[in-house]
């Protein structure tokens, strides 16, 4: 694999989580695997130094270090050119992107090349995460023709994030101006476009779940013509980690619990995350969390419109997340306005995190879009009841308890509106204050279907298993 992150190390959302703990499931199933990413300075971890390499970019020989680590029995390959990797964020800083990203990610994708020709990994084939790794096939092509035969799976995370650079990056990338095309090349409305790379140029393309494989194929960003000439394209939903995230031996909280019994776990633990926030509010109100990257994407907006009729309605809430400074602002003048029902921390803290998803009483995620959606799948394993935008995979993992009482397993809502989401929260709450108030065993069986739901990355994997199978029948046969 390459990618721009991993859990193991640093990470900056879902994108390392996936890396992470899909190699390890890999693992589980029998195969190697190994991982090839940045050296950033964030990564503390002792790695061991394996010998320098070079590579022609940016106008001339570039030197790079290649170090390696194991962790979960996965081998970790670190990319070390400080010039681009020691920097304080991975990807942007508050304020925006950093200027050289798309010769911090071209760089990436010729060194793990050239890496794999340097050391002695002789992989069966490779599988590679998002824009920043879009290049991956178009170097393969150019100039390793010793991998001619190795296949490359593409997945795409996000196509809302492109890659999209202006033109006069090409012979700095070094590119042939050949390939900025519109038709058979990476040229996308006068910018170079990593993300089409990737899709154009792999054997095999796919994504994060399968409503979001559908949603691509009829918007994708002006991509989604590319997408749907694509043969071989799969939607395949991520998993979780179960050694990570498991109301039952988590590290990071005060009570355990399990399905058979989790109340007193989840009264306990929600007592103590409000004290670590400083709520001081009746336990009886509901509590509702949100862990997220700062961005539009997450529904941002429509939750500034919800706030104040919520504390009114007797809702307490606790965010978690960093990302761009005017939700930032915005979340911290939530506390402002309501000191005594809401709470906010502006960064990602992992023990946190976990606290939030087993003390919260519903987990809040309005998404604009969302591929796939991790923290949906982890709300329920701690019996955290989603809220959520029925979109991409939280159109997969969340049915809503109204509509199919039979099997439903949280709240949802369609349109994207203050009005909507505000609804599917007062839908949750009426089924949370009949528990409150009379034991009603409706709100405890939606808890117990969420935490009974398996979203564990050993069927995902397999599912990678038959895409990696059928990439390497169609190099080795053609299609």
């Amino acid at each position: 694999m390459v990618a721009s992150e991993s859990a193991a190390y640093v990470k900056a959302g879902g994108l390392g989580d996936v890396v992470h703990s899909l190699a390890k499931a890999l693992i589980k199933l029998g195969h190697t695997v190994f991982v090839i990413m940045p050296k950033y300075s964030k990564i503390k971890a002792g790695l061991q130094r394996v010998k320098q390499s070079r590579i022609f970019f940016n106008g001339g020989w570039q030197e790079f270090g290649i170090y390696e680590d194991t962790k979960d029995h996965v081998r970790y390959y670190f990319v070390d050119y400080p010039a681009y990797y020691n920097r304080e964020y991975i990807y942007a800083t508050p304020k925006g992107e950093y200027e050289d990203n798309p010769l911090r990610f071209g760089f990436l994708s010729l060194a793990s090349l050239q890496l794999i020709r340097d050391t002695s990994i002789e992989p069966d084939l490779m599988h590679i995460h998002d824009w920043h790794t879009g290049l991956v096939p178009l170097y393969k092509r150019l100039y390793y023709e010793d991998l001619k035969e190795l296949p490359v799976i593409f997945t795409i995370h996000n196509a809302m994030h492109q890659g999209l650079y202006d033109p006069h990056y090409i012979p700095m990338l070094n590119l042939p101006w050949e390939v900025y095309s519109p038709y058979n090349g990476i040229e996308f409305y006068g910018k170079i476009n990593f993300l089409k790379s990737g899709i154009y140029f792999c054997d095999v393309l796919t994504t994060v779940s399968p409503s979001y494989a559908e949603e691509l194929r009829q918007y994708a960003y002006g991509l989604e013509g590319l997408i749907r000439e694509k043969k071989y394209f799969f939607g395949i939903l991520n998993g979780i980690d179960y050694d990570v995230w498991n109301s039952e031996k988590d590290k990071y909280i005060k009570h355990h619990y399990s399905v058979k019994n989790p109340w007193k776990g989840k009264l306990g633990n929600k007592k103590h995350l409000k004290e670590t926030f400083g709520l001081r509010t009746p336990d009886e109100r509901p509590l509702v969390g949100m862990v997220s990257r700062l961005t539009a994407q997450k529904g941002l907006d429509i939750v500034n419109g919800i706030i104040c009729e919520a504390v009114r309605e007797g809702f307490d809430f606790v965010f978690l997340g960093s990302g761009e400074e005017k939700y930032q602002d915005m979340l911290i003048d939530f506390v402002r306005k309501y000191p005594e029902n809401v709470r906010v921390r502006i960064e990602y803290n992992e023990e946190l995190a976990h606290k939030i998803f087993a003390g919260s009483d519903m987990f809040l995620m309005p998404s604009l879009f969302e591929p796939c959606g991790i923290s949906q799948m982890i709300a329920m394993k701690y019996g955290t009841v989603p809220v959520v935008r029925s979109t991409g995979g939280l159109k997969d993992t969340v049915i809503d308890y109204v509509e199919k009482p039979l099997e439903g397993n949280g709240f949802t809502f369609q349109d994207y509106s203050s009005k909507e989401l505000m609804h599917a929260l007062l839908k949750a709450r009426v089924y949370y204050d009949m528990h409150v108030c009379d034991h009603s065993k409706d709100w405890s069986e939606i808890v117990k279907r969420c935490m009974k739901k398996d979203f564990s990355w050993e069927k995902s994997a397999r599912e990678y298993e038959r895409v990696y199978s059928t990439a390497t029948m169609l190099k080795r046969y053609g299609s």
